[in-house]
């Protein structure tokens, strides 16, 4: 009875000091979201460097399987990391020098040139629906009042376009800060991939002290699906979004669209965020295409669309093959909350995080279902031969009564 007595007394002090922590938040939870917003940002670089690193090590433990295979000497075995890291490096800036002098610079063109032609656009596409709505008289007014000078939209068109060159040096000056924070983030990246297997090795013990060997092993299976999704998620995404691109560019030169390589260039940047990049590409070359002319960006429309369904039903699952692992909903789900949370950056993570959630959430279930699958199998089988027994019992109690009443008519008979 003591014993009950202190465990309640436990449980009231938990849900105390529980319902006080919760008071604290809600309290100051203004406070605490600046906080936590401070701590996020004072730690982006760390978290990008890991981010960084985790992509490196995908290529240096390639080149490391690539470099001296067989070899025993020493000298070669200590030599192999360093130099695996180094070529590694040297891929990535590589990329990062084709994506400066090739794809940016496109890229600054198409941003320039859509802000420019957002009014024309607006104005074209208002005429071309003017002559397309003739018959319906409530819709003709609705357009004609859009496309009057005095409009609200016009307006901020208007606006957008003269604000544009007053933003340039806003823009510069969070690119030299931002430069600053990328310098920071490749140091530590670097530091991370040389140092992976001693943080390993630590990470291994603190699990090994403070963990007991069923929850180590289970924490380790976590790591190791988040570390396939997340490597197959980015690696697919990078090759769909420039097999994406070359297409669109490819084929916008072969039907004669204006604007091939900055419209090809723009959707296979945004093709690396999932489900609605390749669209918001697409956007923005109707955009760009419409004011020369609008049947031309209508039809632009329709060929992104047909090669978007092309790619996702020959292309896309053999480049993400089953890293993703989970229903389109789901993606689009995690696409959207993603994007509440944390922009572009919280789509490419809350893709593959989700992913990772699923298809840990989906080993679960199967296992328990055949867990209970084989119970139910194993009460029916005893089920069985506890009848079939029932029924042997009742067989040897007939045939008794049956040698009784023989015998009963047998002395009857005498």
């Amino acid at each position: 009875m003591k014993l009950k007595l202190e465990s309640y007394k436990l449980f009231v002090i938990r849900m105390i000091i529980l319902a006080g922590l919760i008071a604290l938040i809600v309290v100051r939870s203004e406070r605490l979201l600046s906080g936590t917003g401070k701590l996020l940002s004072a730690l982006s670089p760390l978290i990008a460097g890991a981010i960084l690193a985790f992509i490196l090590t995908m290529l240096v433990n390639s080149f490391e399987h690539m470099l001296f295979p067989k070899t025993e000497k020493t000298i070669l075995k200590k030599m192999r990391t360093p130099l695996a890291l180094f070529i590694s490096i040297a891929v990535v800036l590589l990329l990062i020098a084709l994506l400066l002098y090739l794809i940016i610079p496109q890229l600054i063109e198409t941003g320039s040139l859509l802000v420019k032609q957002l009014p024309q656009t607006y104005r074209t596409v208002i005429d071309f629906l003017k002559k397309n709505t003739e018959n319906v008289p409530w819709l003709g007014d609705i357009i004609r009042d859009a496309s009057s000078n005095d409009s609200p939209t016009m307006r901020k068109l208007v606006d957008l376009v003269s604000d544009f060159g007053s933003t340039a040096f806003t823009i510069t000056e969070s690119v030299l800060s931002a430069l600053v924070s990328v310098i920071f983030t490749v140091i530590f990246a670097i530091y991370l991939v040389l140092n992976r297997k001693t943080l390993s090795n630590q990470f291994g013990r603190l699990f090994t002290a403070f963990l007991n060997p069923v929850t180590k092993r289970r924490l380790y299976h976590v790591l190791a699906v988040a570390r396939d999704t997340f490597a197959g998620f980015f690696a697919g995404q990078l090759l769909q979004a420039l097999i994406v691109g070359a297409l669109v560019t490819a084929g916008m030169l072969i039907f004669g669209f204006p604007y091939a390589p900055m419209v090809g260039s723009a959707v296979g940047f945004f093709a690396l965020l999932p489900m609605i990049g390749s669209f918001i590409g697409g956007a923005v070359g109707f955009i760009m295409i419409a004011p020369l002319n609008i049947n031309q960006a209508l039809l632009f429309l329709l060929f992104l669309i047909i090669l978007l369904q092309l790619v996702a039903n020959f292309i896309y699952p053999r480049v993400l093959g089953r890293s993703i692992g989970m229903p389109g909903i789901w993606v689009f789900a995690a696409v959207i909350v993603g994007a509440g949370m944390g922009g572009i950056g919280g789509i490419l993570l809350g893709v593959p995080f989700t992913a990772t959630c699923y298809k840990l959430l989906r080993e679960q279930v199967n296992k328990r279902n055949a867990t209970n699958k084989e119970t139910s199998d194993t009460n029916e089988e005893n089920s069985e031969a506890s009848s079939n027994e029932n029924d042997s019992d009742e067989a040897v109690e007939q045939s008794e009564i049956c040698i009784g009443e023989q015998h009963q008519s047998e002395r009857d008979d005498a």
